[in-house]
């Protein structure tokens, strides 16, 4: 059974999903569905700088959510629920779909870019806050592909803020 990939992140108007110091600057409500979104799937699929802001913001560890993350840096010294590997897209998802997992999110600009590149991504929530912001990170930073989108919802989450959600089209 094929695993179910999502990509969940809140982007500034003009496509940032953080300063380019690493710092968020999303609402509680966004990081409400966010973790709401965390909650439904079995494991979260992240890079190492999202891993250490995670941590660093206090947002990791969640109970009950496995993680993996995509490094040749760090190593493992935070239990069961972490993997940590520097192995490719594919066999990431090889790995989670052994331990039986069903759904899993990605998260980190580069490394949400990866599964997209490699045509692994279902589906993409992007959660619009009201801010811009000149120098940062971007949505999908520092990869070169193309990837066509059918718009399946889109829903106010605030007075200024809208959640898009889509479904990837494998090309």
């Amino acid at each position: 059974m094929a695993v179910k990939v999502i990509v969940y992140m809140h982007i500034t108007a003009n496509g940032m999903i953080a300063r380019s110091d690493g710092s968020e600057f999303s609402s509680k409500k966004a990081r409400q569905g966010f973790q709401n979104m965390m909650a439904k799937v079995n494991v979260n699929i992240v890079g190492r700088n999202t891993f250490e802001m995670s941590r660093k913001n206090g947002s990791f560890p969640m109970k009950g959510l496995n993680v993996v993350v995509t490094s040749h840096k760090i190593k493992n010294s935070f239990g069961k629920d972490v993997i940590i590997t520097n192995s490719n897209p594919k066999k990431i998802i090889e790995i989670v779909e052994k331990r039986g997992y069903k759904e899993a999110m990605v998260g980190g600009g580069v490394t949400a870019a990866n599964f997209l590149k490699e045509g692994l991504v279902n589906e993409i929530f992007l959660d619009i806050e009201p801010i811009i912001f000149g120098k940062g990170i971007p949505v999908f930073a520092y990869e070169k592909f193309e990837k066509k989108l059918k718009l399946i919802d889109t829903k106010r989450i605030s007075n200024n803020e809208i959640r898009l959600h889509y479904k990837v089209l494998q090309n």
